[in-house]
């Protein structure tokens, strides 16, 4: 997603829990529900919505390795 690709989601499996993830999905939807990723309803695909928070991904990424 950090060069601009989408990334397919399931956002049905998501639990509505912020404590207990099982799969990618849970956090992507989790991520989205926040705000910090977009959602594309027609292909169900997750993507970062602008520089701002790709520039927030890409530091979370060199910090936490």
């Amino acid at each position: 997603m950090l060069g601009g690709e989408q990334v397919r989601v399931n956002t049905r499996s998501f639990q509505n829990d912020m404590r207990n993830f099982n799969t990618k999905d849970d956090v992507l939807t989790l991520l989205i529900h926040l705000g910090y990723l977009g959602y594309d309803s027609e292909t169900e695909e997750a993507f970062i919505p602008n520089k701002e928070i790709m520039g927030e991904f890409e530091n979370a990424m060199s910090v936490g390795g």
